[in-house]
């Protein structure tokens, strides 16, 4: 095995070419330094077939390769300071353990690199027309910039901390500019201070990471219908991101996605609900009371839950005083039911003693907001619904006006407010 102790000694060892090279490979392939590091200051090594060489304990500065090719190249315990890769060609090369600070890859083509256990600080790829499989893996802080690269299987595992690898501040920087990247993998990658900006992204996936509201924006474009993947924790993980982003980049049309995801995944304790309705908007109301029994909210319901051999106003006075809310679907015939009308008197009485709120209104017509108390008969009643009425108003009433109909609703805006419903319900 080579001793390499001087620059000379290196470009001696990395540009020979005597005949017995194949013979010699191990001899020729491999080097010792003398003691500690070997330091070599602006080295400039071009044109030159680097195959199956490895690099040890050497400290590169202000060093460059030109239009060589590391087949199979293997550098550990290294550093590379201030120093460039220019047009070469890596196939199977390894980066172990070392350090990579302020230096470039430049219009270099990649097949299979592996970064593993590396401290990279200000590595930049520019111009890179084909980099495929890029792995980057380990221990080590990640400062790296991408510029009009073309990416392809690009893995990025998460850095593994220990008492050796403290975790710092800003360990993990990854900024991706007006690259394409495709079939690429992220994990557990901690993406809070960085960006992709004017990126084309396909069928990428994203699980377990941290994102921030900055690190896409609206200038990255997904190909086609090649929407990219990202996964529940990530979006849990993350503050909300845009909605121009979840849609072009993820293919995910709902904005409150997070909050859904929430709802999901959380234990959410709801109040339970007392069902007025007119039997004349009877199929509206089944179809309200199966969806929040399908959430776990207890309901009442009369057509399923009345009891027999009671009186009609006991059923209703019991119920309303044992349930939490009442759920009044307004309508044109609900608003002139007698049966409707005691309901949310009842609710009321019990809104103003126990200063909760009880009454909790839907509509699915403008008849509660268009009438006036002089069209309300009987007219000995007058007072008392007028009553019920303007408490109603007081409140906030989701319009369902438009989902009645199950053959004309718009399902995904009707799910969106049925989010609104539940969410109003939890206690």
């Amino acid at each position: 095995m080579n001793i390499i102790t001087t620059k000379d000694e290196f470009l001696d060892w990395i540009t020979k070419t005597d005949s017995d090279y194949n013979e010699k490979g191990f001899k020729y392939n491999n080097y010792r330094v003398g003691s500690g590091m070997l330091t070599l200051n602006e080295v400039v090594v071009e044109r030159v077939d680097i195959t199956y060489k490895s690099f040890i304990a050497t400290e590169f500065k202000n060093c460059a390769f030109v239009g060589c090719d590391f087949n199979h190249s293997v550098f550990s315990s290294c550093t590379f300071i201030d120093c460039k890769f220019i047009d070469c060609k890596f196939y199977e090369s390894k980066f172990l353990e070392l350090d990579l600070v302020d230096s470039t890859f430049d219009s270099c083509t990649i097949m299979c690199l592996e970064l593993s256990d590396v401290i990279t600080e200000r590595l930049l790829f520019i111009d890179c027309p084909e980099i495929l499989d890029l792995r980057l893996r380990g221990f080590g802080s990640r400062i790296i910039t991408f510029i009009r690269c073309y990416l392809h299987h690009l893995d990025i595992e998460p850095i593994r901390f220990s008492d050796s690898f403290p975790k710092e501040k800003d360990s993990e920087k990854l900024d991706f500019k007006d690259c394409v990247i495709k079939e690429s993998s992220f994990d557990r990658i901690d993406f809070k201070k960085s960006v992709f900006r004017h990126c084309s992204l396909s069928l990428i996936q994203i699980s377990s990471c941290e994102l921030s509201s900055e690190t896409f924006d609206y200038s990255n474009k997904t190909p086609g219908n090649e929407f990219n993947m990202i996964d529940i924790r990530t979006i849990l993980n993350s503050p909300t991101i845009e909605k121009t982003v979840l849609e072009h980049i993820f293919g995910i049309n709902s904005s409150d996605i997070k909050e859904y995801l929430i709802d999901l995944t959380s234990e959410i304790q709801f109040q339970s609900i007392f069902i007025s309705y007119s039997f004349k908007d009877q199929q509206f109301a089944k179809t309200i009371n199966e969806i929040l029994n399908r959430r776990g909210i207890i309901t009442f319901l009369w057509e399923y839950d009345s009891p027999g051999g009671k009186t009609l106003k006991n059923i209703m006075s019991s119920n309303i005083k044992e349930k939490d809310r009442v759920l009044f679907i307004a309508s044109k015939d609900s608003i002139k039911s007698k049966a409707c009308q005691f309901e949310l008197s009842k609710g009321r009485e019990k809104q103003e003693i126990t200063w909760n709120d009880v009454l909790f209104p839907i509509h699915i017509d403008n008849f509660l907001f268009d009438l006036e108390k002089e069209q309300i008969r009987p007219i000995e009643n007058q007072d008392e619904y007028w009553k019920n009425i303007e408490e109603l108003r007081k409140l906030n009433s989701l319009d369902f006006s438009d989902f009645v109909n199950p053959d004309s609703r718009d399902e995904h805006k009707f799910e969106k407010l049925i989010y609104r419903l539940i969410k109003g319900l939890r206690k």
